[in-house]
C-alpha cells in the first residue's frame, strides 16, 4: 500500500495580544482654603484633583469629615492626565483646631485622603 504521510498541524499562532489597558489613578488632591474660620459661618474650600493615569476615572466623589463639618459633593469624571477643581463650602458647628479629611473616592481610580488643619474661632 502507499505510504500517506500523517496529516500536518498548520503552525501555532500567538493569540493576538490586547492593547494595554489603561488605568486611572487619583494622582494629586489639592485643597485650598481659609487655614482660619468662624463658626456657623460658612468658608469655601477649592478641592483639585488630578487623575494622573491613562484612563477616565468615573464616579469620582469628595467627602469631607472633621468635628462639627460634614459634606458630599459629586465630582463626576475626570479624563486621563487631567484635573478638575471642586468648590465646597463648609460650616463648620464646634469652635477649636479641626482636623478636616478631605476624602477622594471613585469607581475605578483608587483614592486619597489630605488632611488640613482649621482653626475655627467663636
Amino acid at each position: 500500500p502507499p505510504v500517506v504521510d500523517p496529516p500536518v498541524d498548520p503552525p501555532v499562532v500567538d493569540p493576538p495580544v490586547d492593547p494595554p489597558v489603561g488605568e486611572a489613578k487619583i494622582g494629586k488632591v489639592k485643597v485650598k482654603g481659609p487655614a482660619k474660620v468662624k463658626r456657623k459661618k460658612k468658608a469655601t474650600y477649592k478641592v483639585r484633583i488630578t487623575n494622573s493615569g491613562n484612563a477616565r476615572a468615573n464616579g469620582v466623589k469628595l467627602k469631607v469629615k472633621g468635628k462639627g463639618v460634614k459634606a458630599k459633593k459629586s465630582v463626576g469624571r475626570i479624563a486621563a492626565g487631567q484635573a478638575k477643581a471642586v468648590k465646597v463650602k463648609l460650616k463648620f458647628k464646634k469652635p477649636g483646631k479641626i482636623k478636616v479629611a478631605f476624602e477622594v473616592t471613585s469607581k475605578n481610580a483608587g483614592g486619597k485622603t489630605v488632611k488640613k488643619k482649621i482653626r475655627v474661632r467663636k
